[in-house]
């Protein structure tokens, strides 16, 4: 899955505003940003975060459709006590951003209580077979990467024996001792980079859950739990704790044809780099034209009136600019728009594909129609670009229902 986070970590950075970050071959031959490029050619790089909008607005069409869902008492219990509908957003929005929706159902003792847990899973943490099968029955071997301190593998892990507890601190102190001191603990926490052995906090130990599906003595086929320190020590097993012997995990990658992700942010990531070229270039177009430029012959400066004074008193409303009458021109000033005209044209013309591909028209955005659109019209397009979305809404309400099955047999 690393193709998949590298993809991810780019389209998450460019949803959140850092679009300028792809590599580029500058003119001496040097691989920088694409931001790098633009500043030395003497453009400022501006960033028009179009993608940001555009999920919000699906995200906020979830949360409207939702509100009048209708679902059995167990499943609405489990929702109530898990804030469901605010996971399920945040799971949307990594869903429209990486095409990865990912949550892990589990039955334990939190602060809360004991009872049925449903918590978001970072695809950045996550592993899994290569498989093809949109309903994932074909995953063979899925796990996830925690980051848990000291107290609580003991917690978890010991099962109360206190011979168990004094082998996991020993266990743990000798694999952080052969850490080198380079590793990624020394990265900031909310660095993109992700080890299998080493957390970003130094805090906190790594451990690995691994789910593989097997033969188990006396109970069949079915799916067995071990996790790992990171030397390679099992701490613990468990078998399934579902009737149906899966594994905890909730898994749907988007589109998955022939077992590829590509998500729906991925469609529009060309029209969004190509507006913020476009806005850049406009930009450094009028920075650079001539905006009330004075001309001012030096001729036409009588005796004792400088250049400096003369620009100075130009400026002030109702001004009195002594002028030498015998200058061969008198002073004048230069304004020019700019040709920026194709660029504008062509930045219009980016904008309404971006709608075009996005399927997620102004209407569905929430903007105010103009004066000559009516409001038949006006329902029309929001009702399309709903309908545009239907295969991804459809696709995460068909993961949410498979949680929510997970949720209700879970023991």
């Amino acid at each position: 899955m690393a193709p998949l986070r590298a993809m991810r970590t780019r389209l998450k950075h460019f949803t959140y505003g850092r679009q300028w970050d792809d590599p580029a071959v500058a003119a001496d031959g040097s691989v920088v940003t694409e931001g790098e490029v633009a500043r030395r050619a003497g453009r400022r790089p501006i960033t028009n975060n179009l993608l940001r909008s555009l999920v919000k607005s699906v995200v906020g069409r979830f949360r409207y459709n939702i509100s009048s869902e209708e679902m059995s008492q167990a499943v609405g219990e489990i929702r109530r006590l898990n804030a469901l509908d605010e996971l399920d957003a945040r799971a949307l929005e990594e869903f429209l951003i990486s095409g990865c929706a990912i949550q892990r159902v589990v039955y334990e003792n939190r602060f809360e209580g004991q009872q049925v847990w449903v918590d978001n899973v970072n695809p950045s943490h996550f592993f899994c077979n290569r498989f093809l099968d949109p309903r994932g029955r074909d995953i063979r071997l899925v796990g996830m990467l925690h980051d848990m301190s000291p107290q609580e593998i003991r917690m978890r892990y010991s099962h109360n024996s206190q011979r168990r507890a004094r082998e996991l601190a020993e266990l743990f102190a000798r694999v952080s001792s052969m850490r080198p001191e380079c590793s990624l603990a020394s990265i900031e926490p909310d660095s993109d980079a992700v080890s299998w052995d080493a957390t970003s906090d130094p805090a906190l130990c790594r451990v690995i859950e691994v789910w593989s599906f097997e033969h188990v003595r006396h109970r069949g086929t079915c799916w067995y739990c071990r996790v790992y320190a990171p030397d390679g020590t099992v701490i613990d097993e468990t078998r399934s704790p579902f009737a149906h012997g899966s594994h905890p995990f909730v898994v749907k990658f988007y589109p998955l044809t022939d077992g590829e992700v590509h998500p729906f942010i991925e469609d529009v990531i060309d029209q969004q780099t190509h507006i913020n070229r476009l806005i850049t270039t406009i930009d450094h177009i009028l920075a650079h034209s001539a905006k009330g430029a004075l001309l001012f012959p030096t001729d036409a400066c009588p005796p004792g009136v400088s250049v400096e004074e003369a620009a100075s008193m130009w400026g002030l409303p109702a001004a009195v600019i002594p002028v030498n009458p015998r200058a061969a021109r008198l002073p004048t000033e230069v304004s020019s728009a700019g040709r920026s005209e194709g660029a504008s044209a062509l930045l219009d013309i980016e904008l309404r594909l971006f709608q075009q591909i996005s399927g997620v028209s102004s209407a569905l955005q929430g903007h105010a129609p103009s004066g000559n659109v009516s409001a038949s019209l006006y329902d029309s397009q929001a009702y399309n670009s709903v309908v545009a979305m239907m295969d991804v809404f459809s696709t995460f309400d068909a993961f949410r229902a498979a949680r929510d099955e997970k949720a209700v047999s879970c023991h």
